[in-house]
Formats: structure tokens, sequence, C-alpha cells
């Protein structure tokens, strides 16, 4: 139930925005893209037995065994904005 209310609201705002600015403005595109990727967030941390974020690190570790610089160790050295924020994301997104 929760996903119908809030796509509908999301398709209320941006129905608002279209009628403002247009549906080919920049502001009415940057919004419906930032809902599609929160919503797809959303929806996969809360109405969904899926973890996004444990199938990210599952994905890296899978490929950390055929590409060596995707190790925890190295994947923090090659890539410490990635890292970071898939830390971030751990500390608030997890229980």
């Amino acid at each position: 139930m929760k996903n119908k209310h809030l796509k509908l609201e999301v398709a209320n705002l941006l129905e608002t925005v279209d009628k403002t600015f247009g549906k080919d403005s920049v502001p009415y595109q940057n919004l419906d893209y930032c809902f599609d990727i929160l919503v797809t967030v959303y929806e996969y941390n809360c109405d969904s037995e899926k973890d996004l974020l444990g199938e990210l690190k599952d994905l890296i570790n899978k490929l950390s065994e055929k590409i060596p610089e995707l190790t925890p160790e190295q994947f923090k050295e090659k890539y410490p904005n990635i890292n970071q924020m898939i830390d971030y994301l751990d500390k608030w997104l997890t229980n």
C-alpha cells in the first residue's frame, strides 16, 4: 500500500512542476530523475526483502574474485569516494 500512495504523491508533485515549468524543463527533468532514484532505493529498503546495499556489496565481492583491484583493501585505495559512500549508507540504512 505504501508504494501506491508514494507514487501518487510523486506523480502529483511532478504534475505541479510540469504545469509551472513544462515537462521538457530542466527543473522537471532533474526532479523526475531524483525521485526515480529515491523511490527505487526506498522500495528496496522498505518494501521488499531485497537489500540494495547488500546486493551491491555482494556484487563487488563476486567481481573481486576476478578483478584484484576490487578486493576490500585495494577498493578502499582505488575508489575512496565510492567506499566512503558505501560506508555512509551502511551506517545509516542498515539496522
